[in-house]
């Protein structure tokens, strides 16, 4: 397991270290940065398991690092410290699905019982490594054939009745990507058939086509993939730059 703890106090984190790492499960590696930025950048190459992270921090605080590691794809579970005990901060960290919010200074059967519960989810010790493959298989085939459907973790743990959790580290370790990011990348894919092939549909259509109700939402998702927006694109398919406008 790969745990990265994110602290701006030096004293307060190499305290945390020492906690970790006295407790975490055998065979659990342990990295540190001192801020957001550091961070974002180790988490791209580090690909951690579990992120600990302060609230208070400068420039970023955890809550704005947790969605940018969410979003980003970098990390999907999250511990949150502070020295804070307010309901405000317990309700927001609810909101952003973290495991658990802890007190500092940290209770060391707390972050064991925790920490145990994250590594019973992660897929090498869930299953086998025959039954990991059968399952990425089923889901990621899944997808492909039902990319245009309202698809989500619960309803991908379900088709192979495993935790939502375990999912998600399977989506990382297979596709080296988040679930979230893995069906928008199918989902513009086929946009971009269509956007080729049937001039006859609509923006909003072919948004509806895989899986975007919203005209608006594949619009701004199309962008974000590809830097065009689909009726630009659609443009240079039919090698004639248009106007986005008149084409949505």
């Amino acid at each position: 397991m790969k745990i990265l703890i994110v602290d701006d106090e030096p004293l307060i984190l190499g305290g945390l270290v020492k906690v970790v790492k006295e407790v975490a499960p055998v065979c659990t590696e342990v990295q540190t940065a001192g801020h957001a930025r550091e961070a974002i950048e180790k988490m791209k190459s580090y690909m951690p398991d579990v992120m600990i992270t302060d609230l208070h921090m400068p420039e970023q605080n955890g809550f704005q690092l947790i969605e940018e590691a969410r979003e980003s794809g970098l990390c999907d579970r999250f511990i949150i410290l502070t020295g804070y005990d307010e309901f405000e901060y317990v309700r927001r960290a609810l909101r952003c699905g973290v495991i658990d919010y802890l007190l500092k200074p940290i209770d060391r059967d707390e972050i064991a019982i925790l920490l145990n519960r994250v590594r019973e989810e992660l897929p090498s010790a869930a299953a086998t490594e025959s039954e990991y493959r059968h399952h990425a298989q089923k889901i990621l085939s899944y997808m492909e054939e039902n990319f245009m459907e309202d698809i989500s973790l619960d309803k991908l743990a379900d088709l192979v009745n495993l935790h939502p959790n375990y999912i998600s580290s399977l989506f990382k370790k297979e596709t080296g990507s988040n679930f979230v990011n893995y069906l928008h990348e199918i989902r513009i894919r086929e946009a971009k058939k269509l956007l080729e092939s049937e001039q006859y549909l609509t923006i909003s259509l072919i948004g509806q086509q895989v899986g975007y109700e919203d005209k608006h939402y594949f619009s701004k998702v199309f962008k974000k993939y590809t830097g065009r927006t689909p009726g630009s694109y659609r443009g240079i398919a039919e090698g004639v730059e248009t106007e986005d406008s008149l084409d949505e």
